[in-house]
């Protein structure tokens, strides 16, 4: 089997080609935030972290739930965990992508930048401190609303590419044109 024959099974399966736009469009969040985290004064980031109490909510997630378990977590299992959730939440995010991209070819409007938008409001903004995991949204300097709301734009983008991206695979070998994904067109949404 070629690594193209494997990526075109990829590219026409919809939970393994959700899943790899889930991965490719977490890599694009993650970058984006680490970068302009790390270009920040250091001011902002102590008040950024103290307002947190130096805890991500991806940390405070898996804290919680071990709790719930009767096994509370160590920091380092905290942060371990806690980034795996994170890596695993984004990923799994790519087949919502993927699903809402081939019922709502909308979806895809803006190159993304619609969902990216979305999805920091929904999850960020509203989800979060509801589950406790932040403590709100206006805790927070609006340079990391900015750096949140960027990372996740970054997140929709990236999302889209990859999804166009894999239709374009999944098309390419076929003479009937067979659909991507989730069985939807790669053209682009209008």
């Amino acid at each position: 089997m070629t690594t193209s024959t494997i990526l075109r099974a990829i590219a026409r399966s919809p939970v393994l080609g959700g899943l790899l736009v889930g991965a490719a469009a977490t890599e694009a969040l993650d970058l984006v935030s680490i970068v302009v985290y790390e270009k920040e004064s250091s001011l902002l980031r102590f008040r950024e972290n103290r307002t947190r109490h130096f805890k991500h909510a991806y940390e405070r997630a898996v804290s919680d739930f071990a709790r719930k378990l009767g096994r509370p977590l160590t920091r380092k299992e905290m942060h371990v965990w806690g980034w795996r959730f994170h890596k695993t939440f984004g990923t799994a995010t790519g087949l919502l992508y993927s699903a809402l991209r081939k019922r709502y070819p909308r979806v895809g409007a803006g190159a993304g930048l619609a969902f990216g938008a979305a999805f920091f409001v929904i999850v960020d903004e509203l989800l979060m401190p509801l589950q406790g995991w932040t403590p709100g949204p206006q805790a927070f300097s609006w340079k990391v609303h900015a750096r949140g709301a960027a990372a996740h734009v970054a997140y929709g983008v990236a999302a889209e590419l990859a999804w166009r991206a894999l239709a374009a695979l999944a098309e390419d070998n076929a003479g009937d044109r067979p659909a991507l994904v989730d069985g939807a067109s790669p053209r682009l949404a209008t």
